[in-house]
């Protein structure tokens, strides 16, 4: 069968791993590779190294030599699989049409190559997605399954790390976190326990409207039969509502004892299941040192997930208990006298920082002074949202990236807002405003919570969220420095 990867980036390049290891060189199938981003001499290498030594039938293309690709390749096509990065108006996507070529997701063709033949044995998936907080799931998750004894039989990767295809040879079962990208391509995948933390507005720069990105994010629950369980979050409207739409059982958690199934009361989180799957369970958290509420709903998704999934209450609660927050998802940084400092990076988009503005809140004593940084890539957000938590409780807001302007328009008047053209100035202008324009009785905060993508100014949100924290550490040098006190008194 003859296979177009559409995108050589990190999925591309595991599909390409994988169709190399399990074609024959000297067999008919072939292999060809497109890629916009690719310059012309990384082609001619891959091309080259492609036919002295690893797949004799791939051939590699790029934009330059896209007219010879089509005119002489295209209909001997059978199938495309398109990489996350690659938009469905691609413009090699709209001539496979054309030709009724299938295009498939990453995850559509591993989970085929899962059921085929030569996997016998059969897997069971969990799989999570959600607008926010599917990371910091996936990674309980893991914890809990390194606790169990089961990392060797069970992958855990998809969004989150190592792509599903890399794991299709070697492991059993699979924890998987899927993004909305890799759900668009999606027509057979089904996991056996699937999850739905939350859905709010993201991505609207590559969807037509919210509806849109909502029914693409369901689409991980379209083939669920009534062996299979759905997880959803009964304080998020988007999620709760699949109860009695999906064709499985149904699991709610959230912080109402009365209308959930698994929820968090009195330091524990409690599993009640006996209807659903003939067992209960509590899981004590009197160990764990962050209980912000949305590492709260993390763990009770992850929970439910785990506990169907085999792991005893006991493993859950080690993990758990070992919980390391993850970088950029509001992680403290370091402070200069009385002004601490945030890294949330990972808000990419604006309800990301409404929940970091209730964390906040949560773990403070109520009376903390925060400037926000604000800004970033244009995804097409509506930000109407932020004026409450901004008038709540933002003393001043620095907007910086390709949507200050469109932010600015937006909380005009609900309070101050300064431009900056950088990070480093964006931190400078927030420390100085808490330093010089507020009551010294209170605790200020700098949070960097962009509700914004990263793509105008940084690689990806991992850059900005390290660019931020060098940023504060030149800024913390500099003045105590000028101080010549270490800082403890600003």
């Amino acid at each position: 069968m003859n296979t177009l990867i559409l995108g050589y980036g990190k999925t591309g390049r595991a599909v390409y791993d994988y169709l190399n290891n399990q074609t024959n060189p000297g067999s008919l199938d072939k292999v060809f590779v497109y890629d916009d981003i690719l310059t012309d001499d990384k082609i001619n290498a891959l091309n080259k190294t492609a036919d002295l030594k690893a797949h004799k039938n791939a051939v590699f293309f790029n934009k330059t030599n896209y007219k010879v690709f089509m005119e002489k390749y295209c209909r001997d096509i059978n199938r495309c699989i398109a990489s996350p990065g690659i938009e469905r108006n691609h413009n090699v996507i709209s001539k496979l049409k054309k030709y009724n070529i299938p295009v498939y997701s990453e995850i559509e063709f591993a989970y085929k190559m899962l059921n085929s033949k030569e996997h016998k044995e059969a897997a069971k998936i969990i799989a999570i997605t959600g607008t926010n907080g599917k990371t910091t799931t996936t990674t309980f998750c893991e914890k809990a399954i390194n606790k169990a004894g089961l990392s060797k039989t069970t992958f855990v990767g998809g969004n989150l790390g190592v792509p599903f295809i890399s794991g299709v040879k070697d492991f059993n079962d699979f924890i998987l976190e899927i993004s909305s990208f890799q759900l668009e391509w999606v027509y057979d995948f089904k996991p056996d326990i699937a999850v739905l933390l939350n859905v709010e507005d993201d991505h609207l720069d590559r969807y037509e409207n919210f509806d849109e990105y909502r029914l693409t994010k369901y689409k991980l629950f379209k083939n669920l039969k009534h062996s299979d369980v759905a997880i959803l979050n009964y304080d998020d409207y988007n999620s709760r509502i699949l109860k009695g739409v999906v064709g499985s059982k149904a699991i709610l958690f959230g912080l109402d004892e009365n209308k959930c199934d698994a929820y968090f009361k009195e330091d524990a989180i409690h599993l009640r299941f006996k209807d659903i799957t003939g067992f209960d369970a509590a899981i004590p958290l009197k160990n764990v040192k962050d209980k912000r509420r949305f590492v709260i709903y993390d763990m009770l998704a992850a929970a439910c997930s785990l506990a169907l999934f085999g792991v005893s209450p006991e493993d859950i609660a080690s993990a758990c208990a070992e919980y390391e927050l993850l970088k950029h998802r509001v992680e403290y940084i370091g402070s200069v006298g009385d002004i601490e400092f945030y890294d949330d990076s990972k808000a990419t988009n604006p309800a990301a920082v409404v929940s970091a503005l209730k964390s906040i809140s949560e773990t403070g004593e109520g009376d903390e002074d925060i400037v926000l940084i604000l800004g970033g890539k244009d995804k097409g957000f509506n930000y109407e949202c932020l004026i409450q938590p901004v008038k709540n409780s933002v003393k001043a807001c620095v907007l910086i990236g390709e949507t200050k302007n469109i932010i600015k328009d937006t909380l005009n008047g609900y309070a101050p807002l300064i431009t900056a053209d950088d990070m480093e100035r964006a931190v400078e202008e927030s420390f100085l405003y808490l330093l010089n324009n507020l009551r010294r009785a209170n605790k200020g905060i700098v949070l960097l919570s962009p509700a914004s993508s990263s793509f105008d100014m940084f690689k990806d949100y991992n850059e900005r969220g390290d660019i931020f924290k060098k940023c504060y550490q030149a800024l913390k040098e500099r003045f105590c420095e000028r101080l010549g006190n270490g800082g403890s008194e600003v």
